[in-house]
């Protein structure tokens, strides 16, 4: 496996975490918030990681599937043809 294609696998994981992290936060931060406008101190905040943790996983179980097709492409070979 040439240098290029380790890296660049390595951030395509890297930014599958950082996607799933910042999901989550993005959820957290604005259930947090409304909270603090409506006064419903946790019940959003919990209702906004919840949230944010099954669109994560959603999200990830997507591009892990979409990532392991396009792998299994790459690996077979061009021409099955038998002659």
């Amino acid at each position: 496996m040439p240098l290029e294609e380790h890296w660049s696998g390595a951030f395509r994981y890297s930014n599958l975490g950082l996607t799933f992290a910042a999901t989550i936060l993005i959820w957290f931060f604005g259930g947090y918030w409304l909270d603090g406008k409506l006064g419903t101190l946790p019940l959003l905040t919990i209702l906004g990681v919840v949230i944010g943790a099954v669109s994560g996983f959603v999200y990830l179980i997507r591009a892990l599937n979409q990532m392991n097709k396009e792998l299994e492409e790459n690996e077979r070979p061009k021409d099955e043809s038998v002659s």
